[in-house]
């Protein structure tokens, strides 16, 4: 395809910040597009609608992980096939995409539809802010096609070594979200729903317009006619997309088990925590983009039998995003009203989510590690040993510590917000056992 770049070859560390600074740029407008949300309705709504669309854009938060974990099987696999030139089948990869997540987009949906305020009440919304939260997911549930299909795209894209085209796409997308959010919200009243009904027609621009990009500037025409099932092509997608989904998604799980947990603790916790989630957002950019770049590097790398240059790219990946994270820290350690005030100016809100980032901001220097070794064992085609690290530490140490912290007499947000950093620490020295494993193994595989 004509979009394609080539990560094999040159500076390594020149490559991966090239690569990278459309992501984080990317990733910028991604937390903007949400944090807009919180943004308008945190200065023209009451502390109730704040917590309705915190919540219900936790619940599409974690859908939307889910996704992205499935996508990024495609691109590891087209960055393999490019890497090996084995270009074609990269068309095949994207006709099995297609079939595979219409399929799930279309079953979500139904299941959104049917089970919304089943889900509400297991993450027990404060009952003052459960209507508006409950019509915020319902019309979100409409536009889950699109989240598959934009992330579809960029996953594609990003496997072909470009990721600009979908830093341009989501920033547009995040511009015409803030228009809409201001118009529904402050001039006709519409509060929650007001802001998915924005969501909805910013992700279906985003999606039309990256589709004309990829049929305007590809090489290998893709026709629906054309479109056919691939047996073997598929086995290997799922075998990554499993792991992927999985690993992408539980991360996004346990928080929402804390979210339950700070919305037990009243209206106020529950806005303070949805905030915090959403500078979390911003705050984690340069790490999970990083991460995202350093997947779609060492997949191509991988791919051509470059195992050396793999490695360094993990440490170089590592250290960049460390010293954002170290920034970071500081940052919120020392002036968090600064940052929580950019959505909220209710005093209480400001004290609640200060308290939370006390304890819950060492995470800013760890999770540079856990994202980058995971990335690295997914690009290497080893999806299954990160999602077995996620796994162990979601439910054997954040979310049983989450409770045992966050629901003794007395607990505050800084009680639970220390659960999240102790279990980043522990993923670290599991991830570095993996790490150990996967690079001796694939020597070994490519010396033969």
């Amino acid at each position: 395809m004509g979009v394609q770049k080539d990560l094999t070859r040159g500076s390594i560390s020149k490559t991966l910040v090239s690569f990278a600074l459309p992501f984080i740029v990317a990733n910028f407008f991604q937390a903007l597009y949400g944090a807009t949300d919180l943004l308008v309705v945190g200065y023209f709504c009451p502390v109730e609608t704040v917590s309705a669309v915190a919540t219900g854009a936790q619940v599409m938060q974690f859908l939307t992980c889910f996704i992205t974990g499935l996508t990024t099987s495609g691109t590891i696999l087209i960055g393999r096939y490019l890497g090996a030139r084995k270009t074609d089948l990269i068309r095949q990869v994207i006709y099995v995409m297609l079939i595979l997540f219409m399929g799930l987009a279309l079953l979500i949906t139904v299941l959104l539809l049917l089970f919304n305020a089943h889900i509400l009440h297991i993450i027990q919304v404060p009952s003052e802010a459960f209507r508006e939260a409950y019509h915020y997911v319902m019309i979100c549930s409409c536009g889950v096609i699109f989240i598959f299909l934009y992330n579809s795209i960029s996953a594609i894209l990003r496997g072909l070594g470009n990721s600009k085209i979908p830093m341009y796409i989501v920033a547009m997308a995040c511009v015409i979200n803030f228009i809409l959010n201001y118009i529904f919200i402050s001039q006709f009243n519409l509060g929650a729903s007001g802001v998915a009904i924005s969501t909805i027609v910013s992700q279906a621009v985003s999606v039309l317009v990256g589709f004309l990009y990829v049929r305007a500037h590809s090489d290998q025409k893709v026709s629906l006619k054309d479109i056919r099932w691939n047996k073997i092509i598929a086995k290997k997608l799922f075998a990554l997309a499993v792991p992927l989904s999985l690993q992408d998604t539980l991360i996004p799980l346990s928080f929402m088990c804390l979210y339950a947990i700070a919305n037990s603790m009243g209206t106020v916790s529950s806005a303070a925590y949805g905030i915090v989630c959403r500078l979390n957002g911003f705050l984690m950019l340069p790490a999970g983009s990083f991460a995202m770049a350093l997947t779609a590097l060492v997949a191509q790398n991988i791919g051509a039998g470059n195992i050396k240059r793999s490695r360094t790219s993990l440490f170089i990946s590592i250290g960049y995003s460390l010293f954002f994270g170290l920034i970071f820290l500081v940052w919120q350690l020392i002036y968090p009203y600064s940052a929580i005030g950019i959505f909220s100016t209710s005093p209480d809100v400001l004290k609640e989510g200060a308290l939370f980032l006390k304890s819950f901001s060492w995470d800013y220097i760890l999770v540079p590690f856990v994202f980058c070794m995971n990335a690295f064992m997914s690009g290497c085609g080893y999806p299954m040993l990160s999602a077995i690290n996620n796994i162990s530490t979601t439910f054997l140490i954040r979310i049983p510590l989450g409770f045992l912290l966050g629901t003794k007499i007395g607990a505050t947000l800084f009680d639970l917000g220390k659960a999240v950093p102790l279990t980043s620490l522990c993923s670290i020295i599991i991830g570095a056992c993996m790490i150990y494993y996967v690079y001796k193994h694939l020597q070994k595989k490519h010396s033969v």
